[in-house]
């Protein structure tokens, strides 16, 4: 008898339940284009916070691990922080250089192409 009586409690809290959402639900908006925008929204913004979060926790681990090297190394007297570091460095100026090359590159096309347009100008300007 106490058994049939849960069940029926179950049900009835379940629907309750349904009803309250889905009235909560329709209540974002008025049509159904509405609410799955609101939805969308919500989503965006959550991503965003996470985003946020994610970025905020992957410093302070990366802070914590350099501490941690930093502790470590004088230890065991290790080099490897410094030739990684040394590396790191090398890595990124190989790529500025590369970058300014490409630039260059470009500005040097740029004034090649610009330089006949200006000849044939001058052309007509003369005759």
């Amino acid at each position: 008898m106490v058994l049939r009586v849960m069940s029926k409690m179950k049900w009835v809290l379940a629907l309750g339940v349904g009803v309250v959402g889905g009235w909560a639900i329709r209540s974002l908006s008025d049509t159904p284009e509405g609410a799955g925008v609101k939805l969308l929204e919500i989503g965006i913004k959550t991503k965003d916070r996470v985003g946020r979060w994610a970025a905020v926790e992957g410093e302070r681990l990366e802070d914590m691990l350099a501490e941690a090297r930093s502790r470590v190394e004088p230890e065991f007297g290790g080099t490897k922080g410094a030739a990684k570091e040394s590396k790191h460095s090398a890595k990124e100026a190989a790529k500025e250089s590369k970058h300014s090359a490409k630039e260059a590159a470009k500005e040097s096309k740029r004034s090649a192409k610009e330089a006949p347009k200006e000849s044939k100008h001058g052309a007509r300007g003369e005759t």
